[in-house]
């Protein structure tokens, strides 16, 4: 009995501290918040260290071939990289900071603000619901800023035609921060908000975000970046009614807690900056294709600060396929790296504290992809040539070290990120991305300056027709295939490979997860496409009346709308609807034509003339259909 309970011991006082926090712990609160993590620190520490002295140590005092002694070394030191980033995870999760419910005293004035806008090759149904979206903010001292790399001729015309200001320039020099250099030298306001040209602001943004910069010391006031439409994870999955977006994990909940910390960083999109500050660090940073963390690390350097205001305030466009999703990842990637490297960077600028060193480097960008190949190669080296990762351990020891580790980091991180992690599919996610991730890493240490930068393709820039990510389809297969084999292979006596099969029923446990993982990974390298030109809004059953008969809508887009079964209405007709009928101000009626009429009614609103379609736009993407549709 007194065996069991030490074998047993630690994994019966994880489980009985994950009882007591999911029951009696608040999210919100610090000391309930520095109690998970310390403890879950302190399990996953006692297991780095039972490794190190316990079988680490012992195995290479002890006379072993140095392939061997190689492989285990190699194994341990990967396995505590990952354990530092996670010990950084935690150490930024032990605080939260919801700014959203600060309330502001009412502004006695309303300072200037510019609002630009960088494009180079958005299409014009992104554009114009940006466009539309900034001009009609419910602010009475601001100007909008198209600031058009593309220098194409329709916009400048769409610009004039909406009343807003539009600048090209001679180059494309230094991309998006070399645009929006361009922009200060014609806007003079008192702050300037950033919006890419897929991203619309509520009607509500300055009003929330403005009367911050009443606190001189604040830079920079960052907001969400939501999403009206799937990512391609969701999408590739099906799973966009079970799971979050994959961003919501860090704009919901690191994010914030990076701001407990004082380390809230510009992410560039919905944002708002002040002018003073820009002007002195002479602008936005060019040396980086992350201007966004690099003008908060300048701003750092002069005694700004950059704040994180919790609250939906704009929604924009998700990557829409994998590609689109790469494009970004690797540009995110290489802009931390040249961050790092930077005389103005983590490591070396002047005044930052260690802590804050600690918080800007890009150590999970690095170390995120190596790890997880080593999660794949550890049963493949085992299975194929007989290195076992790991020895000197007994079941007893998996069970009293391992386990309590695993289910601690498996409920706590639960727990810190209210169902934003999902440990099955976030791990394969990871997986998926660790391919071409882990070369650009690679690429960006050898040569960190001179890639160009790529615009994320979105809207019907981004290409509708089926697509495959090759690369990282083929890697997968490699990967899923030779653990098959090495599996099958040692399970048959006449052709097993290994001699000593301690290990192999973990192998297996370890071999069946990471086959797991990666046909997730395979089945997200195919894209579905989209067989909607608008994205559909859900519309909660609103209430909406054509030709007297009340009616429920299911949803909604610019062009379009479905609702219940109208009756007298057939395919073909054209009807009146008056579509948000129960607040007068927001309401309007529209004309359509009538495309589906059997267990439900879908209708194509036919616009007439701008302000149909503009008001659709402004209705729907500038916050106030969140009011009507809760």
């Amino acid at each position: 009995m007194l065996l069991i309970i030490s074998h047993y011991g630690y994994l019966l006082l994880v489980l009985l501290f994950s009882l007591v926090s999911y029951w009696y712990f608040s999210r919100t609160n610090q000391l309930h918040r520095t109690m998970v993590t310390v403890f879950t620190a302190f399990i996953s520490l006692r297991y780095l260290l039972w490794r190190l002295t316990e079988t680490v140590i012992p195995f290479m005092g002890s006379g072993n071939e140095i392939s061997e002694m190689i492989w285990v070394g190699s194994v341990f030191f990967f396995e505590t990289l990952m354990f530092i980033e996670m010990f950084i995870f935690l150490l930024i999760m032990s605080k939260y900071n919801d700014r959203h419910l600060v309330e502001h005293k009412p502004m006695a004035f309303y300072p200037t603000v510019d609002i630009f806008i960088p494009t180079y090759d958005e299409p014009i149904d992104v554009l114009e619901k940006t466009i539309i979206g900034a001009r009609n903010i419910d602010y009475p001292n601001f100007k909008v800023w198209v600031l058009d790399d593309g220098k194409r001729d329709w916009l400048k015309d769409y610009c004039e035609e909406k009343g807003v200001n539009y600048l090209i320039r001679e180059d494309n020099s230094h991309a998006k921060a070399g645009n929006m250099n361009n922009g200060l030298k014609h806007a003079s306001g008192d702050f300037v908000a950033i919006f890419d040209a897929d991203f619309v602001p509520n009607r509500n943004f300055l009003k929330k975000t403005v009367p911050y910069f009443d606190d001189e010391s604040i830079g920079i006031v960052q907001t969400p970046q939501t999403f009206f439409n799937k990512d391609p994870i969701q999408t590739n999955l099906n799973l966009h009614m079970e799971m979050p977006d994959e961003q919501r994990l860090f704009f919901e909940e690191m994010a914030p807690a990076r701001d407990g910390w004082d380390a809230a960083f510009c992410c560039g999109s919905c944002s708002i900056v002040r002018r003073k500050a820009l002007d002195e660090i002479d602008g936005f940073p060019t040396e980086s294709i992350t201007e966004d963390l690099l003008t908060t690390l300048s701003l750092l350097n002069h005694g700004y600060r950059t704040i994180y205001h919790n609250e939906t305030l704009s929604r924009g466009l998700a990557s829409e396929s994998t590609e689109g999703y790469f494009v970004q990842r690797e540009r995110w990637c290489q802009g931390g790296i040249q961050c790092m490297l930077l005389k103005n960077g983590p490591l070396r600028m002047k005044g930052l504290s260690l802590f804050q060193r600690l918080l800007f480097l890009p150590y999970g960008w690095i170390v995120q992809p190596l790890g997880r190949l080593f999660i794949l190669l550890v049963p493949l080296v085992y299975l194929w040539y007989g290195l076992s990762p790991i020895q000197f351990v007994t079941t007893e020891n998996i069970i009293d070290y391992f386990v309590p580790m695993f289910v601690i980091l498996t409920l706590s991180n639960l727990w810190l990120t209210g169902r934003k992690y999902y440990p099955l599919l976030n791990t394969a996610v990871g997986i998926f991305s660790t391919f071409r991730l882990l070369l650009t890493v690679i690429q960006t240490l050898i040569k960190p300056f001179g890639r160009p930068f790529k615009v994320t393709p979105k809207g019907s820039n981004n290409d509708d027709k089926p697509n495959i990510e090759v690369f990282t389809l083929v890697c997968s297969l490699v990967f899923f295939f030779l653990t098959v084999l090495g599996i099958v292979i040692n399970t048959v006596p006449e052709l097993a490979i290994l001699d000593d099969v301690e290990f192999f029923p973990y192998a297996v446990i370890w071999g069946t997860m990471n086959l797991i993982y990666l046909f997730i990974s395979i089945l997200l390298c195919f894209d579905f496409t989209s067989q909607r030109k608008e994205e559909r809004f859900d519309a909660c059953d609103y209430t909406l009346f054509v030709n007297n008969n009340e009616v429920n809508m299911k949803d909604v887009s610019v062009n379009g709308f479905s609702s219940e079964k109208i009756p007298d209405v057939e395919k073909n007709d054209y009807i009146t609807v008056t579509l948000f009928n129960n607040d007068a101000d927001k309401s309007m009626t529209v004309t359509g034509r009538v495309v589906n009429s059997r267990s439900l009614t879908a209708v194509n609103i036919i616009h007439v003339g701008e302000n149909s379609r503009d008001r659709m736009i402004e209705v729907l993407f500038s916050g106030d259909f969140d009011k009507l549709c809760p």
